[in-house]
């Protein structure tokens, strides 16, 4: 079977570059743990980006950033970060479980943060630190990282572009390994929520972007394996109904007890479809506007930053334009209700959720 022909941006007349600011801004991080250490601190070095301080209570956090990324400014209280007069925006990488308290002195000393996702654990809590910053002007932004990565970003630019028509199917799963492989996470491993909050806040928010439509109501189950390490329900399926003409599937474990997992996705549309990994290096597309037979449009070429960098650009483009972030506090809030729903559906055995808000 031969490969598909391959297509270009340039092709496609579509978008292939992200946001980012036309200065340095001093990056301050509130809480210095595996994601903050692995993700966004290399992303934003690579970027050329300044972390001018670091918080957090752990010695050993704060010995990190000195020795592997040279950062002189670290302190045990986020207060002392946040007043630092070297500290331009706040990143907050901190559990969820503190945000409300951070996001308060953020907005009061008027410095921008973004925060990791989720947002919060609950809607109350969200909908407070959004009027929280809304009430003092500063902007909050959040990290749904995934609609920087490169499969996500592209596929976002050519639905909107209408080359698959109108969309009647958005659909993602994953198979997974991290049951073994994240057994003795401190927090994971541990937590009720695994994969309707802490993972599925990447995905029911990817439905809404891909889509640009907010589901109206929501259905979920989660399941188990026999013997499952973590305490959460390690397998989760969801059903998004976004209104007439379009319905969202998501399909989700981590219980993979082999070495091959795989991530398929794809996009259908009354002109065509889009097939793709989530983490993958290439779209393939069939277009009714395009005619013949698929296309497929690699991503390596196009050097896109890691999309830890994406979300973090995004967010300074709009504090240095004075413009909304793509993903502000309060456009977020529509994920967290999907995501919210979402549990309390699985919670109730698998009920239809219908959203409001």
């Amino acid at each position: 079977m031969h490969e598909p022909a391959a297509v270009t941006p340039s092709e496609l007349r579509i978008e292939d570059r992200f946001a980012m600011p036309s200065r340095t801004y001093g990056i301050g991080i509130v809480g210095f743990g595996g994601i903050a250490r692995h993700a966004h601190a290399p992303a934003y070095r690579d970027m050329g980006w300044r972390i001018v301080a670091v918080a957090d209570p752990d010695p050993s956090a704060r010995d990190l950033a000195r020795s592997e990324f040279g950062v002189e400014r670290c302190y045990e209280r986020y207060e002392d970060l946040i007043a630092d007069p070297n500290v331009d925006v706040v990143d907050l990488m901190t559990q969820p479980t503190v945000r409300e308290e951070v996001v308060a002195a953020a907005a009061s000393a008027g410095k921008p943060l973004i925060t990791e996702k989720p947002i919060a654990t609950t809607m109350a809590e969200a909908e407070r630190m959004v009027a929280i910053a809304e009430q003092a002007g500063i902007t909050l932004a959040v990290h749904q990282n995934y609609r920087w990565m490169a499969t996500n970003y592209m596929v976002r630019r050519i639905v909107e572009a209408g080359w698959i028509g109108k969309p009647f199917l958005v659909s993602i799963e994953i198979y997974g390994t991290q049951d073994r492989h994240l057994a003795g996470h401190p927090y994971y491993a541990g937590c009720t929520d695994f994969l309707p909050i802490q993972w599925n806040n990447h995905l029911a928010d990817l439905l809404r972007y891909w889509t640009a439509r907010d589901p109206v109501r929501v259905w979920a189950r989660t399941a188990r394996m026999e013997g499952q390490n973590f305490v959460s329900d390690n397998l989760f399926c969801s059903i998004h109904d976004f209104g007439p003409g379009l319905t969202g599937h998501i399909l989700h474990h981590e219980l993979l007890q082999c070495d091959m997992p795989s991530q398929p996705c794809r996009v259908d549309g009354d002109e065509g479809s889009l097939v793709f990994d989530l983490w993958g290096d290439r779209i393939n597309l069939q277009s009714s506007r395009l005619g013949g037979p698929p296309r497929r449009l690699l991503l390596a070429p196009l050097g896109l930053p890691h999309s830890m960098a994406g979300s973090m650009g995004d967010f300074l483009a709009a504090v240095e334009s004075g413009t909304k972030p793509t993903v502000s506090g309060r456009a977020n809030l529509a994920s967290m209700r999907a995501i919210l729903a979402e549990l309390e559906s699985a919670r109730r055995g698998g009920v239809w959720m219908t959203l409001s808000g």
